[in-house]
């Protein structure tokens, strides 16, 4: 047995002792019982987790690669929400080379649970610091998978002052007429979010372009919580 697969095994002996069925079922119901559960709250998940979290500072990428894969072979939803943590934790011992486990994890046993976080926290960090290029990003964006399209549209959620709006602007142009409601949606989410930091932007992006009502609908959120009048969308 190898090194990787003891330490995931060990995880799951953890996660068993405090298995609740009840929890359990209701949180598949959550998923659409697309993944199985432990029925353990994030809370209790990540303090079972965090020793074993820590035993993992002196692997190097190849060695939690590997680990991140296992996790994302088992079926309870629990190990891929520690599998993520995993590469967020330890994502600068990827720099350069985390471009693979992320094309993985946004795109297997993919859900907005494991994505948006993924998205947000791990691809924009990586972006800010050139270990993701625009390139990569455009390659997303024009790709026929789901999640990658969401990732390239959410993952400046974190940057406010610092979003590239002109890039934003290239990428959700494309898919203003995207039917899918996790695209429309986040066409929307990633107007709001910008909009507490330009709102004048964002109104006149409304203003100019025609898009769903759902998308609109969530880039409004933001402009009204700042106060502006949005009447006219209505």
């Amino acid at each position: 047995m190898s090194i990787c697969q003891g330490w995931v095994d060990r995880l799951e002996d953890a996660y068993l002792e405090q298995y609740n069925e009840d929890n359990a079922i209701a949180i598949s119901k959550y998923f659409r019982n697309q993944f199985e559960s432990f029925g353990l709250k994030n809370g209790l998940r990540r303090s079972i987790a965090k020793p074993f979290l820590e035993e993992l500072k002196k692997e190097n990428a190849e060695d939690l690669f590997e680990i991140i894969q296992l996790l994302w072979a088992k079926p309870q939803r629990e190990f891929q929400h520690t599998g993520m943590e995993v590469l967020m934790k330890y994502r600068k011992k990827f720099n350069d080379k985390i471009v693979e486990p992320l094309e993985f994890i946004i795109t297997h046993k993919s859900w907005w649970d494991t994505v948006d976080f993924i998205a947000a926290h791990i691809v924009g960090w990586a972006y800010l610091n050139g270990f993701i290029n625009r390139n990569k990003i455009m390659q997303w964006n024009a790709s026929d998978h789901l999640w990658l399209i969401r990732s390239s549209l959410i993952f400046q959620l974190k940057y406010k002052d610092e979003l590239d709006w002109p890039l934003l602007q290239q990428l959700i142009e494309p898919k203003l007429d995207h039917s899918d409601f996790f695209i429309r949606k986040a066409i929307g989410w990633a107007l709001r979010q910008y909009s507490y930091s330009r709102p004048e932007r964002v109104l006149e992006y409304l203003d100019t372009h025609e898009m769903s009502n759902l998308s609109r609908r969530e880039a409004m959120k933001g402009l009204v919580r700042k106060g502006y009048s949005t009447d006219k969308y209505q």
